[in-house]
């Protein structure tokens, strides 16, 4: 995968994380036993497991009486078993799976591993969700049925105060008034050629502190999310790649030509 050239690019983002996703149909006859085989295809790599609670599933819906935020509701068989993390060693790269759901994390670390980039994480994100297909398919003769996908982007942005945040932020102008917190989101409806809705886009900033309490920084989550045009794989990654992009350049848009000089804008 090759990175647009028309896409902003900095040399330090503040990135924390990146997740890419996908929400399938559950596979029938999967069972808590079958966890061992699926961590076999990826434990080379990601030799550390973790037990998680399940993540309920979630739909973009568009219309009728809830329009502001993602549907959860069963059709068919609810996912069965517990969600499982696979961590590498350095515990940097992640991915979740539980019976309906597989996600690929990046995390920045305390080792400072440089961001690996979104075309590494996305390449690396297909090849392991193609390698679950097949399994799927040797294992249960089960096509994966891609319903959800998604993509986000988790940036931390260290600041002495939170009164800077016009600094960081181009929807922010807070002059001299002397903020102690800062909550604010919107999300954008994404419309098809067609003007049909796809697609939801999650746009947050929040003040936060450190565990300890001593240090201060906003967390801008871009989060994109809905379903592909079909229910295979290519199309979850087109789909992926699209709501990438998107991020990128509302990062550009809402934040501060100071903001991007600091985290060395390269284009």
């Amino acid at each position: 995968m090759r990175r647009p050239d028309n896409l902003p690019d900095f040399s330090k983002p503040p990135l924390a994380e990146v997740v890419l996703g996908v929400q399938f149909s559950p596979v029938p006859g999967y069972s808590s036993v079958d966890a061992r085989q699926v961590w076999e295809l990826f434990k080379e790599s990601f030799p550390v497991v973790e037990e998680r609670p399940l993540l309920a599933p979630q739909f973009e819906t568009f219309g009728g009486a809830n329009r502001l935020s993602s549907l959860g509701f069963h059709v068919g068989p609810p996912p069965v078993g517990s969600r499982l993390w696979f961590l590498s060693q350095d515990a940097n790269h992640l991915i979740q799976f539980q019976s309906d759901r597989f996600l690929t994390n990046w995390r920045k670390g305390p080792n400072l591993q440089p961001y690996p980039r979104f075309e590494v994480i996305a390449d690396s994100f297909e090849r392991n969700l193609q390698i679950l297909a097949d399994h799927f398919m040797a294992a249960f003769k089960y096509q994966i049925d891609i319903n959800q996908a998604e993509v986000s982007y988790v940036n931390l942005i260290q600041v002495q105060e939170f009164a800077e945040a016009g600094k960081w932020f181009n929807l922010c102008d807070s002059g001299f008034i002397d903020i102690e917190a800062l909550n604010t989101n919107f999300v954008q409806v994404v419309k098809d050629r067609e003007g049909k809705p796809y697609a939801r886009f999650y746009n947050e900033i929040q003040s936060v502190f450190s565990v300890e309490g001593k240090r201060k920084a906003f967390q801008l989550s871009l989060t994109f999310k809905g379903k592909p045009a079909t229910s295979g794989i290519p199309s979850a990654v087109a789909f992926v790649r699209d709501g990438r992009e998107r991020i990128v350049n509302r990062f550009r848009d809402i934040t501060t030509a100071e903001a991007q000089e600091i985290w060395g804008r390269l284009s």
